[in-house]
């Protein structure tokens, strides 16, 4: 019999968040949904179950947000037990990455604050509870950015997509011992919001270049993810999963 766990998503409003929520719902869970956009996130959550999903509007960046988040979601079920990392920014420029050289600091920092930093704080605040029941899954969002020839994807970017490996991984390492496993997904192109923020020749080229010939679905997604947060996964640790229609293969 499969056990009911407290899960959070984080950029749960939309895309690969909100398809990850509802197929974890679809498991029996109950689920924290986190996201910046408060209307976004209270028109997701209103087509779901209202006695397992708790909307969190925040900001990750804020230093008590890890705090709040845990108080908010003990305050109505069980601690975390599993943690799905998928907020991510990657700002354009009319509709394009800026290069190396148009990157400001403000705009590195950001996406740094947002892709990494974020979810390492919220891997702080929650893993804890997770070693301590001897059950726990930290599922981080990279992309195939992150993993190989980033194409039009910034530099901030990619690289804050391969820092979220190298986090998976320790964290992996670390508590391994204590039935918490640590796995990443690197999706490619995926018909997002994100996705679709660049110039339309732009992601022409990307599904030229990808041999399946299209971009995903964040439900092609979310179900590695949730594979991942499941029982069956326990045997699963400091990997990553390319879902990407063939654009990388390792």
């Amino acid at each position: 019999m499969k056990q009911l766990r407290t899960a959070l998503v984080t950029g749960a409003a939309r895309g690969i968040g909100l398809a990850t929520a509802i197929n974890l719902l679809e498991a029996g869970h109950h689920v924290a949904m986190v996201d910046l956009d408060t209307e976004a996130l209270e028109s997701a959550a209103a087509d779901l179950p209202a006695d397992r999903v708790l909307p969190l509007a925040i900001d990750l960046r804020q230093p008590d947000a890890p705090q709040r988040l845990d108080t908010a979601i003990r305050a109505r079920w069980d601690p975390v037990a599993i943690l799905v990392n998928n907020a991510a920014v990657s700002p354009k420029h009319a509709g394009k990455a800026a290069g190396l050289a148009g990157i400001s600091l403000e705009e590195w920092e950001f996406v740094m604050q947002v892709n990494v930093t974020a979810p390492m704080r919220l891997a702080q605040q929650f893993v804890p509870a997770m070693r301590e029941r001897g059950w726990g899954r930290v599922i981080n969002t990279s992309s195939r950015a992150g993993r190989t020839n980033p194409n039009q994807a910034s530099s901030a970017y990619a690289t804050s997509k391969a820092a979220i490996l190298g986090l998976t991984r320790a964290i992996a390492t670390e508590f391994a011992p204590y039935g918490v496993t640590a796995n990443a997904v690197a999706p490619g192109l995926v018909e997002t919001k994100l996705a679709l923020a660049m110039s339309p020749d732009i992601l022409a080229q990307i599904r030229a270049k990808t041999p399946a010939g299209r971009g995903g679905t964040p439900e092609e997604i979310a179900a590695v993810i949730a594979f991942l947060a499941s029982e069956e996964a326990a045997f699963v640790t400091g990997a990553c999963f390319d879902v990407n229609g063939g654009a990388f293969m390792n």
